[in-house]
C-alpha cells in the first residue's frame, strides 16, 4: 500500500495542480487510501449495509430532487483514479448525472461522482431516490437491467412506493 503522502498517482491522472491539491487534501481529510497507481480506498465506508458485496447498477429512476452531501453514505470502498478523473471533468462540463440513493441515503450509484463532487467542494447535489434499501437490493435475484425496467414502470412494489415520502429524505427540492 502506497502512503498518502505519496502524491505520485494523484499526480499521474490530474494535470492541473489545483485538481491535485484538492484531490490530496480530500484524501487526506476523509482517511482514503492509495492502494496503487490505479485504486484508493474510501476507508470510512460503511461494510454493514452489504457486506462488501456490489449492488446490482440501478440508474436514470427514482425521485428526482437535490440532498446534502452530507446526508449520503458510502457503501463501495474500493475506487479507481481513472473513474475520478472523468467524474470530475463532468462535474467541471456540467454534465454530471444524478447519484442513485437509497431512502437512507445510501449510495446505489455514483461513488465516484460522490468522491469528484466532495473534492470540488459541492454541499447540494442532485439525486434520485430509490424506494428501496441497499442492503435490501443484496436479495433480489434480478440484474441491474431487470431492476431499472422494473422501477421506471412502477411494476416494483414490493417496499409499498405509495406509502414511499421522498420529501422526508430530500428535504430541499430543487
Amino acid at each position: 500500500m502506497l502512503e498518502i503522502d505519496n502524491i505520485n498517482p494523484i499526480k499521474d491522472f490530474f494535470a492541473h495542480e489545483k485538481i491535485q491539491k484538492q484531490v490530496y487534501s480530500f484524501f487526506r481529510k476523509y482517511n482514503y487510501q492509495i492502494i496503487n497507481k490505479k485504486e484508493y480506498l474510501d476507508r470510512s465506508y460503511e461494510f454493514a449495509v452489504t457486506k462488501g458485496e456490489s449492488l446490482p447498477q440501478v440508474k436514470n429512476v427514482g425521485f428526482l430532487g437535490v440532498m446534502n452531501i452530507k446526508e449520503l453514505k458510502s457503501i463501495q470502498e474500493k475506487r479507481t483514479f481513472k473513474k475520478l478523473k472523468k467524474q470530475i471533468n463532468r462535474i467541471l462540463d456540467q454534465t454530471c448525472a444524478p447519484l442513485t440513493v437509497d431512502r437512507n441515503g445510501y449510495i446505489i450509484n455514483g461513488h465516484h461522482r460522490y468522491d469528484a463532487l466532495k473534492i470540488l467542494k459541492k454541499k447540494k447535489i442532485t439525486v434520485r431516490v430509490l424506494n428501496l434499501n441497499a442492503s435490501d437490493m443484496l436479495h433480489l435475484e434480478y440484474t441491474g437491467t431487470e431492476l431499472n425496467k422494473m422501477l421506471k414502470h412502477h411494476q416494483f412494489n414490493s417496499l409499498n412506493l405509495l406509502t414511499f415520502k421522498p420529501e422526508s429524505l430530500l428535504k430541499k427540492i430543487s
